[in-house]
């Protein structure tokens, strides 16, 4: 049987995190969280005796007697069931005080469920019960930024870049944080190293023009923020950073042109948000599935439409009628090798839908794949015979 690193599984619930900008805060968000989960505290989780992980290593596999609990863990972080998998962790927390793994798993779901102090306080523990993983913590920065304290995280990104000088994702937060304390040029300098290991990085791109324009270098902040918008052409701020440069430039069209997109993707930004939060806690929500690829459609970031509706099929991968939309979605983006995929798929689960096969027969009609046309076809003549 193959082994696996449950440190590694563990770790790699951080990287779906990794990508988020960061924003201040003045409190928790614990919008619509379960109330089974709002009740309990990290602060619950019992103490281990000094030294009793002194030995711990990342690659070590779990105790046998925890070795299920940890697999429940990995298997509900990976479908999406945050609340599930910190339930879990409690138990597993219980049975075995300060198991490191499970500390920094339940800091990254707490810091993916919005729960920014208590994130803090796992990954806290973590590092006291194992203090040369500092590395894996660059969470813990993320968490004292978005809960305003930046003195605090700059000094904690420097030491996640004192182990790895190439995170791009510290490099990020701690030019936003040296950003957030004054420190303009160091923070457009650290935002510099981001670009350079990460050219397509859209986040630090825009904060560079923000600080160029905070410092009326308009002319700069305008190529900047072009380059951000051209990187991320669906980030509202991007839109509302630019109608400001146009407008502090006198290039007042150009400057309506942007604001009116910003004013388009903010308000769609606002009802995304809103429905991702709403899987956080439940990802078994079709009409939230719904939502979030009609959402992405009207702002025609077909990237993430796609995104969601892959998501939205692993709930239920036999779903023809989810496999029919996935293969609009497609032809939608002009994604031909998706869509072909996505009619294999229903090849394979069509059955006696007639739906399914007339859907099929026009595809293939369009890609004048006469042969697959007419095996279609047959199926449509078929079925209606049957009638």
């Amino acid at each position: 049987m193959r082994r696996v690193n449950f440190l590694a599984a563990f770790l790699l619930a951080a990287t779906a995190s990794s990508g988020q900008a960061l924003q201040p805060a003045q409190a928790d968000e614990t919008e619509a969280l379960p109330p089974s989960v709002l009740e309990r505290q990290p602060t619950e989780w019992p103490a281990s005796q000094p030294g009793a992980w002194r030995d711990w290593k990342a690659e070590d596999q779990p105790p046998p007697e925890l070795a299920a609990l940890v697999q429940q863990v990995v298997a509900a972080s990976g479908a999406g069931d945050l609340p599930r998998a910190l339930e879990v962790l409690f138990v597993l927390l219980e049975a075995a005080p300060d198991y490191p793994s499970a500390l920094h798993q339940a800091g990254i779901i707490y810091f993916r469920l919005r729960r920014y102090g208590d994130a803090a306080v796992a990954l806290e523990r973590y590092l006291a019960v194992v203090p040369g993983r500092v590395v894996d913590t660059r969470a813990l920065g993320h968490c004292y930024y978005t809960l305003g304290d930046y003195e605090k995280a700059l000094a904690h990104y420097a030491l996640v870049l004192a182990q790895r000088p190439e995170s791009v994702e510290a490099l990020r937060g701690k030019g936003l944080a040296e950003m957030r304390l004054g420190q303009t040029s160091a923070a457009l300098t650290t935002l510099a190293r981001v670009l350079k290991l990460d050219p397509r990085h859209a986040n630090a791109q825009t904060w560079i023009a923000q600080i160029l324009f905070d410092e009326e270098r308009a002319p700069e902040a305008l190529k900047a923020a072009q380059r951000g918008r051209d990187l991320d052409p669906f980030e509202p701020r991007a839109w509302f950073l630019l109608s400001q440069i146009h407008y502090d430039l006198g290039q007042n069209e150009e400057g309506d042109g942007a604001r009116k997109r910003f004013d388009e993707l903010s308000l769609i930004a606002q009802e995304l948000r809103a429905a991702e939060a709403r899987l956080l806690y439940d990802p078994r929500q079709p009409a939230v599935y719904a939502e979030l690829v009609a959402l992405n459609r009207r702002a025609g970031n077909g990237v993430r439409a796609r995104h969601w509706m892959v998501r939205w099929i692993q709930t239920a991968p036999q779903d023809v009628d989810l496999r029919l939309q996935a293969l609009d979605l497609a032809l939608w983006m002009g994604d031909d090798p998706g869509a072909a995929a996505c009619a294999e798929a229903l090849w394979t689960l069509a059955g006696d839908s007639l739906a399914v096969w007339q859907r099929l027969a026009r595809y293939h009609a369009g890609r004048r794949d006469r042969i697959k046309q007419v095996a279609a076809e047959e199926q449509v003549a078929r079925l209606k015979a049957q009638r």
